[in-house]
Formats: C-alpha cells, structure tokens, sequence
C-alpha cells in the first residue's frame, strides 16, 4: 500500500511539473479534480453499476466559435480530457479502457498543439491512459465486442452543456429538425445510428441516469474547486457593481467582472452575461448588453465564471445610482426574504417542496402569489443548469441555486436575487456569499470603487 501511496504521488508530481500538456487539456485542472486516479475512480464506480456490456463516451467533435475549447461535460467527468473527437470505450466487467484520438499530422500538431493520442507512452501514462489508440483502429476495436449480442452502453438522452442543460440542448436540437435545411441527426444523433447500423447485435441501452446520479452528489475535489468558483466569481460580481455609476454601458458591468474572472485564473464563463436594464429588464436571459445605462435604472447582473470545468450562478439587483426608490425597496425585500426563506430549508431531513413552499409564502402574503413558479431554482456543476431537478429529499453534497423572482413587465421592474448554494449535513453552505445582498450593503456597494 505504500509503495502504491508513493507511484501515486510521483504521478500527480509529474503531471503538475512535467511537459504532459495535451492540445486542450488542462494538467491542473485535472489535478484539482483528484488526479488521474480520481477518473479512474469514477469510471470503476460506474463500470459497477452497469454490471456488463460496453460504454462509449464522444468527445466533442467541433471547436466553438471564438472561444476556449470546453469539452462534452460527461466525457470529461469520466476522463478529464478535452480533446476534439477523442472517444472512450470500457468494457464494463473488467473496467478496461481505451482512448481513441484522431492521428494528427505534423503540420495539424504544429500548429494546434499535441492531442494526447501524439504524446508519448510516458506522457500518456502521466495522464492515465496507456496506451491511447488512433481513431482508425475504432472500429477493428468495437466489432470485437459488440459483434455479437450485448449491452452498448451510451447517452441516449441529450447532452449538456456549460450553459444549457439536457433539455435545453433538446430544444436546440428541435430547432435544427424543424429546419427546412437543418441537420437531421445533429450534435452525437448520428454517431448513435452509425453504431446501430455497424453492430445490430449490440442492445444500446442509456446510461444517462446512472451518469446523472453520480454527477449529482459532489466529489470533494468538485465542492473544494465549486468553493474557489464561487469566491471568484462573487469577487467579480462585487468589483463590476462597485464601479457602476449612471451613464456607463451594460458591456462595462460585464467587463469588470469578466476581468476578475480570467486574472483569478477562470478558464471562461459559465454563461453569457445578463445585465438587463429598462426595456431588457424583464428578459430572463437577456445577453446583448449594449444600452447606455441611466440614472435610477434597475439592473440585474446575472454571471459567473467557469472554474476547473466547474460552474456558478450568481445574480444580483441594484439601482445604478446606488439608492432603490421605495417601490423598488419593497419589492426588493420582498424577493430577499422568500430566497431566505427557501435557503433555510435546504438542509437533509427536508424537502425541496418543503424548500419551495416557504418561499412562495412569501410572496402569498405580499398578494403575487401567482408569480412563484415551483422551486426557484436549479442545480450546478459541470453545467450551470446541471443534471436532475431539485425535487424530492434534499441530499449533502448537491449543489444548487436559489433564485426567487419578482417582477413587474409594465413597470420594467425585475428583482433577482440568486445565490448557489452546497448543502451539507450541517445545513446550507451560500457558496456565493462574497458578494453582499442586503438592501442597504447593496446600496452601499453601489458605485464605491475610487
């Protein structure tokens, strides 16, 4: 055992001070996520579950449009790799695993940097995975086992991402069917047909709800980067509120926080920024920010960093010229206390209908009652709406917002107050505490910066 203790720790030693950098991944990132071992880890444990059969999981296949690569969020919780169409297969009952990756040439390695299937052995096994396979050995590989009866194993239902979750990346795809010229089988539709044609033996079967169960209670390397995550990103959301004053634009809101963010080492956001002001004011996901902002307007600041492959959500409600008007107070405090009331619920032993309901009894006795819409809020992890929906018993080690609204469409008044939360056996943890929300701290926070 401590000889193993010793291999392990000259591993996680290499991987942060050695050149092991494969074109997308990110060596630290995995580090603070537990390590190779810690997706080893989570791949035995899934293996576990599903008994027999193999498990194909697809890396992304195309890079965003000016912007950081991020990878397929359940190939990366099993692997911590982020390498364009890079492909997982596990055999279930031994717990064996093979990375394929596309062959690159050497002018694609020049320019794009070394993908991990170009590192060598060492390197590889530095990032636990000796040896990885070229792409074009998939096939030979895969027709071995599922070219007679078996369970296949893969994501039937959608996937997700740092800013949609499953379902909304099922709307997405809806958009493209009812396209006349869309895609018929778009983002992993089609590897799914390919496999059922190339091995009709094989009985695909979802493994999305064992995925969904795991990614749904934290790892402590997750709650540990989700903590720093939400440091960071309160930190940016206190900076961009604190330097607002009448007449700046919506776009320098977000630049402020945007600059805390990447300077304290976010690898992104985990969303588009919201700073709604005016007519925009009443548009949840509204993301232009191009207004002028004018003296005594409402805003709602809505962002967060993307940490480590980790998300946040945090939303705050301020008056530009830093005092709400008596209308905007009431409806303000109105807001702050249903959210209390619903964070103070979050606890194990509880509901979050029990959690839903002493929110909206706040809002029953202030005469709104229909404007509450169930449990305000959702949870987060590798995507900012992350896997299931906040129903049922509430467990130690989910994540999830709290984000009550108030709103008034002909007065274009909008009040949000959100905060991400860690429930613990102890009750609930505000991860997003670093920025203040209190009628009169958040007044006082208006425009301090000198």
């Amino acid at each position: 055992m401590k000889m193993r203790k010793t291999i392990l720790a000259s591993v996680l030693l290499g991987l942060l001070t050695g050149s092991v950098f494969a074109q997308y991944t990110d060596p630290a990132a995995m580090n603070d996520l537990g390590g190779p071992q810690e997706f080893a880890r989570r791949r035995s444990d899934l293996a576990k579950q599903i008994k027999m059969g193999v498990l194909i999981l697809f890396a992304r296949n195309v890079l965003p449009e000016a912007n950081h690569y991020r990878e397929d969020n359940d190939f990366y919780y099993y692997t911590g790799l982020a390498d364009p169409g890079a492909v997982l297969v596990m055999d279930a009952e031994s717990e064996r695993t093979m990375i394929f990756e596309p062959q690159q040439s050497p002018r694609v390695k020049q320019v794009y940097g070394a993908n991990l299937l170009s590192l060598t052995t060492d390197e590889q096994t530095k990032m636990g995975y000796p040896p990885v396979q070229p792409i074009t050995n998939l096939d030979g590989f895969l027709a071995f086992f599922l070219g007679r009866e078996t369970d296949l194993w893969v994501r039937l239902t959608f996937p997700d991402k740092a800013d949609g979750a499953r379902g909304e990346v099922g709307r997405d795809y809806a958009e493209e069917y009812e396209a006349p010229y869309g895609d018929p089988t778009p983002g992993d539709r089609a590897a799914f047909q390919k496999l059922a044609l190339r091995y009709p033996a094989a009985h695909q079967r979802d493994v999305t709800p064992f995925i969904d169960d795991m990614r749904n209670i934290k790892t402590p390397q997750e709650i540990t980067v989700l903590r720093r995550n939400g440091s960071l990103s309160a930190e940016g959301i206190k900076q961009a509120i604190a330097h607002a004053k009448p007449e700046m634009y919506e776009y320098q809101i977000e630049a402020r926080a945007a600059w805390v963010f990447r300077d304290g080492g976010a690898q992104g956001w985990a969303y588009p920024a919201i700073v709604g002001t005016e007519e925009n004011i009443n548009t949840w996901h509204y993301f232009n920010d191009r207004k002028q902002i004018h003296a005594n307007d409402l805003v709602v600041f809505d962002f967060a960093a993307d940490f480590d492959h980790m998300a946040m959500d945090i939303t705050r409600t301020f008056n530009i010229s830093g005092k709400f008007t008596p209308e905007q107070a009431k409806w303000y405090a109105v807001d702050l206390e249903s959210q209390k009331a619903s964070i103070a619920l979050l606890k194990p032993g509880n509901t979050y209908e029990q959690a839903a309901d002493a929110g909206k009894e706040v809002f029953t006795k202030n005469g709104i009652e229909k404007q509450w819409l169930g449990f305000p809020g959702h949870f987060v992890g590798l995507a900012t709406h992350d896997v299931k929906r906040p129903t049922g018993p509430i467990k130690a080690g989910q994540v999830v917002t709290v984000e009550p609204i108030v709103e008034f469409t002909d007065k274009q008044m909008h009040f949000r107050v959100e905060d991400t939360i860690l429930v613990t056996e102890n009750g609930p943890e505000i991860l997003s505490s670093g920025v203040v929300k209190e009628m009169a701290d958040v007044e006082k926070l208006v425009g301090s910066a000198k």
